[in-house]
């Protein structure tokens, strides 16, 4: 039996994480929901969407530096040789849009489709603003994206519990996997999904037990945007080993104020600012 691939990838940088100190992706969208970007991080354009700009809030896109850094990442798998024969990815948007981007950096836009599958979705417990809306496969594929509209999900978005508990994300996460396993029986299959998925997509795939709370959140917390892992099969027996590409290593760029040239009191700023930061980490 031959060698088989998965490769499990993290999104981009998203928008309301990005941004959520400044407001300034909210503060994008007027009244009446026309956008016009207040950052260059910010998307030049969003895609519409059948629920209305409301479905952002709970469904944000990349931002401009996420969608590079999925190209990237797809060139670095293009020039690491690794073929890819599937492609799944999570129901959110920002994984679909780091679908298209990595698609792009390994130039395979044009030749494979992708699947979306909602029990690849991040942890319920996470939706804090609600069941989250996701723009429907037949929907995506008028905007453009490369969307296999036939694929049979091995969960629905109803099936989704708001209320599961960690092991049922574990759980949820295990079944998709082998569910997605059994339908691509051969070739390399590439998974786009959340930061905690590179964790409870192969935890029990490999043998492993369901881990601790307190181990669960470390990894989380250590595991960044476009983390990659690999998992390899002989014999149908899968083992984790390790990252396929070079680490991605990136810093973080903040918002600058031309104020602090031009002001004659420099002082009060500084103290302004020092309050505000103080504020930010007691809250």
């Amino acid at each position: 039996m031959p060698e088989r691939r998965v490769f499990i990838i993290r999104h981009g940088e998203r928008c309301d994480f990005a941004f959520a100190k400044s407001g300034l992706w909210i503060n994008s969208f007027d009244s009446k929901g026309r956008y016009r970007p207040l950052d260059i991080n910010l998307p030049r354009t969003l895609p519409r969407r059948p629920d209305g700009w409301q479905g952002f809030s709970t469904d944000s896109p990349l931002t401009e530096i996420g969608y590079l850094q999925s190209k990237l990442t797809g060139r670095a798998l293009r020039d690491n040789s690794i073929e890819i024969n599937h492609v799944i990815c999570s129901p959110a948007l920002r994984c679909i849009q780091t679908t298209i981007g990595l698609l792009k950096g390994m130039a395979l836009d044009k030749r494979l489709q992708f699947s979306v599958e909602p029990g690849l979705y991040e942890w319920m417990v996470w939706a804090r603003y609600g069941r989250p809306c996701w723009i429907p496969p037949k929907d995506l594929k008028k905007i453009g994206y490369p969307v296999q509209e036939n694929y049979v999900p091995c969960y629905t978005d109803k099936e989704l519990r708001m209320s599961e508990t960690m092991a049922d994300y574990y759980q949820r996460s295990f079944s998709s996997m082998n569910k997605i396993l059994a339908e691509y029986s051969e070739g390399n299959i590439l998974i786009v999904a959340h930061g905690a998925s590179l964790e409870a997509c192969t935890r029990q795939l490999v043998g492993g037990d369901i881990r601790s709370s307190e181990d669960f959140y470390y990894l989380l917390n250590n595991t960044p945007y476009l983390s990659c892992v690999e998992l390899s099969s002989r014999e149908g027996l899968w083992r984790l080993v390790g990252r396929p590409i070079p680490s991605f290593t990136h810093t973080n760029n903040y918002t600058f104020d031309p104020v602090q040239l031009v002001t004659k009191d420099l002082e009060s700023l500084k103290k302004e600012r020092s309050g505000r930061d103080s504020m930010r980490t007691t809250q």
